[in-house]
């Protein structure tokens, strides 16, 4: 029994329970969670990328880009905890327009990283990363669309999260405790 995966099963299990108990919760915490990831892509943005070429264009679309995220992160954290419950949706929305719009970005962005000659491959899978979450972003906050469908991904998780803990439970090694050990004596056998 590997009682790390015995724990991420439990855990599991609680996070698709949470799901299905309050869905509500669960958005606004999206919500902040993608904030805080904004802010940080926006921070590496804005060191690291900004100066992989030469070029003026590139240059002034990455840093827009990069204090958009910053700007945008920090508005979907800050604001859904000072303000009302109300207020989560509308980030919800805006969050979803700044990961269309970055994707935008991106794509001209990597058209110029391709020509150039750099790897492009990291790039593609963040706008598709993007593109996804402003669609489950536009889709969620929708009362029952977006209830149903965190409802049901937590109904999902807890069946996950059931089935690592009973593979790992039943995969347990037996231990037989013996009544009494007797030893036995090699003896050598002359020949």
């Amino acid at each position: 029994m590997d009682k790390n995966k015995l724990f991420l099963g439990f855990m599991t299990a609680a996070l698709g329970l949470f799901l299905l108990i309050s869905p509500d919760t669960f958005i606004s915490f999206f919500v902040i969670l993608l904030g805080i990831a904004a802010v940080i892509d926006g921070i590496f943005i804005l060191a690291a990328t900004r100066d992989l070429i030469i070029d003026p264009q590139y240059k002034l679309i990455v840093t827009v880009r990069g204090v958009l995220s910053v700007v945008v992160g920090l508005l979907a954290v800050i604001l859904p905890i000072a303000v009302a419950a109300v207020v989560w949706k509308a980030m919800a929305y805006t969050l979803a327009i700044y990961l269309v719009i970055s994707a935008g970005m991106q794509i001209y962005t990597i058209t110029k990283l391709h020509r150039n000659g750099i790897m492009i491959r990291q790039s593609l899978i963040e706008v598709a990363s993007s593109l996804t979450l402003a669609l489950v972003l536009f889709i969620i906050p929708a009362q029952t669309a977006g209830h149903m469908i965190v409802r049901l991904f937590g109904i999902v998780l807890l069946i996950i999260g059931i089935g690592l803990f009973v593979i790992q439970w039943k995969s347990r090694p037996e231990v037989i405790i013996p009544d009494s050990v007797d030893t036995i004596e090699n003896e050598e056998v002359e020949s």
